[in-house]
């Protein structure tokens, strides 16, 4: 079954409130996703009836929590590298505590305040879960499905879904439509500004090729034995990747390394040869592939090696243009960037007038104490 978020939008949000060189770097790469810590000893265990975090007079114990953890990271089979288990069980119990401290403080907030939901409510909600798992894999057929598929269990799936919704109905009642702003005067402001950046960009585009385009030539200028030499000495001096101050080597890549209009002319480049200019997301480049090494196939218990290119590059960079949008879409966007800002402020309050309080390994997830007040504060 594909996992599908039940939980209501304000929920996710409210997450935010507890608290050209080596070519992993350089301007043609492709950014990588981080390495996950690594693992670290297993600590002695704790009581099990201890409080990790209570709020409300609500407690999740220990013993709980470590129960929904490893439930939930059994629901993932043998997706999790062996060497990763410790921080990843971390990421669910923190994820698990998080949820916990803002559920019991918003539901209980929106109880206070006399809010229900209808089946009307409940059922509105569910028919648009199942319309945005259309065309997924494994399609649900009914939230009958979606709930069967919880790692924790239909029955928590439900309260989770239907506090959700009632949470979701507070904030939007208390906090969103209550912002009567008219945005139309800002979004207008916020493409005055895309126009006159596009305006500067392309003034600077033309700038660049023209530039690059000379610095092709000076290589094309120059003998035949002396390109490599010279080609480094340019990228010391004109390149704005930091692979310059190697004189544009970026040592041995594979294909999908670097971004593709890179990637294409590096490995279509003969060894000793340079390119015309290569335009990507970062600006134009003069690349100089400098050896390259075949594919080999695997054999007995050597592994199959792919193809790789070892090449130089100079980057002239340039400012991208932006795509205009029309004002309303401009205005829904600032709306809805003001009523984030509104959601958490609402979201911190109420979970620091909760009394939330967390065993000292979960303390992080509380929010920060409010800072006084300017009079206070004399």
């Amino acid at each position: 079954m594909a996992k599908i978020r039940i939980v209501g939008a304000a929920l996710v949000a409210a997450a935010v409130v507890a608290g050209c060189c080596d070519k992993e770097k350089c301007e043609a790469a492709k950014p990588e996703a981080p390495a996950a810590p690594a693992a670290s000893e297993k600590e002695p265990a704790k009581d099990p009836n201890e409080a990790v975090i209570t709020v409300n007079g609500r407690k999740l114990t220990r013993g709980e929590l470590d129960a929904d953890v490893e439930k939930i990271v059994a629901a993932q089979g043998a997706g999790i590298p062996a060497e990763q288990l410790v921080y990843v069980r971390q990421q669910v119990a923190n994820q698990i505590v998080k949820q916990y401290l803002i559920e019991g403080a918003l539901a209980e907030k929106a109880k206070e305040l006399g809010y229900t939901i209808t089946d009307e409510e409940i059922k509105d909600r569910q028919e648009k879960i199942l319309a945005s798992a259309k065309g997924r894999p494994n399609e649900p057929k009914s939230f009958d499905d979606i709930l069967a598929s919880h790692p924790l269990g239909k029955e928590r799936a439900l309260a989770e879904f239907k506090s959700g919704v009632l949470i979701d109905k507070m904030i939007r009642s208390e906090v969103l439509d209550k912002d009567g702003t008219d945005y139309t005067a800002q979004a207008l402001e916020e493409i005055a500004k895309i126009k006159a950046q596009n305006e500067k960009a392309a003034g600077g585009e033309a700038e660049a090729l023209k530039k690059i385009t000379e610095l092709k030539k000076t290589l094309d200028d120059t003998p035949a034995e002396g390109r490599a030499a010279k080609f480094a000495e340019l990228a010391k001096e004109h390149s704005a990747c930091p692979s310059g101050q190697k004189g544009g080597d970026l040592g041995d890549f594979t294909h999908g390394m670097m971004v593709p209009e890179f990637d294409k002319a590096a490995f279509a480049l003969g060894v000793g040869e340079i390119s015309g200019p290569v335009k990507t997301s970062f600006g134009y480049h003069l690349i100089m592939t400098t050896a390259k090494t075949p594919a080999v196939e695997a054999t007995g218990d050597k592994p199959a090696e792919p193809e790789k290119c070892k090449a130089s590059h100079i980057l002239v960079k340039t400012e991208q243009v932006r795509e205009v949008p029309d004002a309303k879409t401009v205005a829904e966007e600032l709306k809805s960037r003001a009523g984030r800002g509104k959601v958490s402020e609402f979201l911190l309050d109420v979970i620091r007038k909760s009394g939330a309080t967390a065993s000292d390994d979960f303390k992080q997830v509380l929010p920060p104490p409010e800072a006084p007040k300017a009079e206070e504060a004399k």
